[in-house]
């Protein structure tokens, strides 16, 4: 059985950050994604879903100064857990996407 792990979404930008770690550029990123569907009464509910993105500059990167915030992007890549320990001495672990891939599609 051959294994995937993909995620494709295109959403608006919220915060972004840029770094550059030694001789690495990134960018992190949140992308606000909206659902809309009706409920058992029939009224529209608009569901937003946050998803925190890591971008490292690559040939299929945009200028990372493009992703701002309310700025429309793209992006491919895979699904990482990351596993910390807060300030409580709490274990927590939050879900990333990784990209591969990210198109500004609009602002």
């Amino acid at each position: 059985m051959e294994q995937l792990n993909q995620v494709i979404i295109r959403g608006i930008v919220g915060n972004a950050r840029v770094q550059t770690i030694g001789d690495t550029e990134m960018v992190r990123f949140s992308v606000a994604t909206d659902r809309a569907f009706k409920n058992r009464s029939g009224e529209v509910v608009c569901e937003t879903t946050w998803h925190s993105v890591t971008a490292f500059k690559n040939d299929r990167m945009p200028d990372f100064a493009t992703i701002v915030r309310g700025a429309g992007v793209e992006v491919k890549g895979r699904l990482r857990n990351q596993r910390y320990v807060d300030s409580n001495g709490n274990d927590r672990t939050t879900t990333e996407i990784l990209a591969n891939e990210v198109a500004v599609i609009g602002k």
